[in-house]
């Protein structure tokens, strides 16, 4: 049990690692990282190329979450998943590919989320299609989502609780940038 957990470890931190909007941008002929905001998530693919390759990127961040996560259930103990689904996330947002400068876990974490609980990760998704049409920006719509994510837990898959605490800090953190771009703005 215990090598199979090593094992899973290490495949979800590849999968986590792959980087689909790096990929998909040089499809297009470009460097993601070096457009937009140089984020290799949904939003900047979104923003840069279009909706169709950011759907692709969508796409496959979250499968990249969910793949492991549901191997991971059918071998492991509840809180060995739960490791994996972390350590999924943080692939993407440190992919060893790209020398550690990833995304920032959104679509990844809905993987890991869809493969824990399919009714957590419509909230969350719903969460975030709401913030999303109240803020019309991706950071703070995500870091709401994220946020909601272990209070819905308390209700619905308290084991979970403690993942999305983990999870909200982590995606807090990824999101500083823009938290401090946004102060800057209320300021001026």
């Amino acid at each position: 049990m215990y090598g199979t957990f090593l094992l899973l470890i290490v495949v979800a931190y590849l999968l986590g690692s792959i980087p689909f909007g790096k990929l998909v941008g040089k499809r297009h002929g470009i460097d993601i990282q070096k457009h937009g905001s140089g984020n290799i998530g949904f939003a900047n693919v979104r923003r840069t190329l279009g909706w169709r390759p950011g759907l692709i990127v969508l796409a496959g961040d979250i499968l990249k979450g969910l793949i492991p996560v549901i191997i991971a259930k059918h071998y492991l103990q509840p809180y060995q998943v739960f490791i994996v689904g972390i350590v999924t996330v943080i692939g993407h947002i440190f992919p060893i590919w790209l020398k550690f400068r990833g995304g920032k876990g959104i679509a990844t974490g809905l993987g890991v989320t869809f493969a824990l609980n399919p009714i957590l990760g419509v909230l969350g998704a719903v969460v975030y299609l709401v913030a999303l049409a109240c803020f019309k920006k991706s950071a703070p719509s995500s870091i709401l989502a994220t946020w909601s994510l272990p209070i819905v837990c308390l209700a619905i898959s308290p084991q979970y609780t403690w993942l999305y605490f983990c999870f909200a800090a982590l995606v807090t953190w990824t999101h500083r940038t823009n938290i401090k771009q946004e102060v800057l703005m209320r300021k001026t």
